[in-house]
């Protein structure tokens, strides 16, 4: 018997895929559906009925489980395998949103599906905070029709530097949080804003999204505590998304920390009406089609508005993701 490689048995799918040409259908809501916590290459962990699983994927699908299915995906079972999936309300992807993605095969972009609420968490110190990150999961998630809030953790470490920073974000009207797991400042606000909605932590690796999910589930009486030890939760960083019930309702998916967002799948004339302080001027530079970009300044009214309506540093957040576009 030849025993085939990892690699292999993944080509032999994709080409099982081609041949076959599967198109895949998504069922309306059931009561009798089962919640994916999470996720690998050959099964998926479910809860249902107060209790958790452990599935694989039925062979109607030629398709490698986690390239499939995603934490927060509601599903059917038959004898420990997934038969159907629930059509999805939403996709939080580390592309563009595209509507036909919403209910289709799936790329190992995805993240995570059925999202009431993004926090996108970000350290103000330890590792330093950067606010061109949070420009861009404010795109992503913006683009996804997903609501976010801002969360500025390990606030303790706070320094008029980074209150500066979050000031900004105030001031453009954006929802933010202050919270820090030493001092627990902010994690009674937090759970209030958390009760009874499927929300995803996103961010930087090192910034406390796990401590944050730490907080949640040992303060609260979880009736899924063990998920720990049925996914091998840790201390360690989260490797893969993971979804966590912390109370009846209300559930949490910690995702890994990312390096960087890649945004070049943008048009690059839509980037501008993201930065909502650029929307009173977009439409009165002397150029229908300017970008705010390599135009010159006396062309353009939102250059004008730099160290005025619009700070320096937001507009080279903008800059810079513009620039990269271009360069794709």
């Amino acid at each position: 018997m030849i025993k085939i490689t990892h690699h292999k048995r993944y080509e032999n799918i994709k080409k099982e895929r081609k041949e076959k040409n599967i198109n895949l259908e998504f069922i309306p809501e059931r009561k009798d559906s089962a919640l994916v916590i999470e996720t690998s290459y050959h099964n998926a962990y479910v809860f249902k009925d107060n209790k958790i699983y452990e599935v694989t994927l039925s062979k109607k699908y030629p398709y490698v489980i986690n390239q499939l299915i995603y934490p927060g995906d509601k599903v059917i079972l038959n004898n420990n395998e997934i038969t159907d999936i629930i059509v999805r309300k939403n996709i939080l992807s580390r592309d563009k949103f595209d509507g036909t993605k919403l209910n289709s095969l799936g790329t190992n972009k995805i993240t995570a599906t059925n999202i009431d609420l993004a926090i996108i968490v970000v350290a103000v110190n330890d590792p330093p905070l950067h606010p061109k990150f949070i420009d861009r999961y404010i795109i992503l998630l913006e683009n996804s029709h997903i609501p976010f809030i801002i969360c500025f953790n390990k606030y303790d470490l706070v320094t008029k530097k980074e209150e500066k920073i979050i000031n900004l974000y105030e001031k453009l009207g954006y929802d933010i949080i202050k919270t820090s797991t030493k001092t627990n400042e902010g994690l009674t606000t937090l759970k209030e804003k958390l009760l009874n909605k499927t929300c995803i932590f996103v961010g930087n690796s090192g910034v406390g999204k796990s401590s944050l999910t730490n907080y949640l589930l040992e303060d609260n009486l979880v009736k899924t505590n063990n998920i720990g030890h049925k996914t091998k939760r840790g201390c360690h960083t989260t490797t893969s998304s993971k979804y966590y019930l912390w109370q009846d309702n209300s559930g949490i998916i910690d995702t890994p920390g990312i390096r960087s967002l890649d945004l070049k799948n943008f048009n690059v004339s839509e980037i501008k009406n993201y930065f909502k302080e650029f929307i009173p001027y977009n439409n009165l530079c002397k150029y229908d089609n300017c970008l705010h970009y390599d135009e010159p300044e006396n062309t353009c009214a939102v250059k004008q508005e730099i160290n005025k309506n619009i700070t320096q540093e937001r507009y080279e957040s903008y800059y810079k993701i513009i620039s990269e576009i271009k360069r794709k």
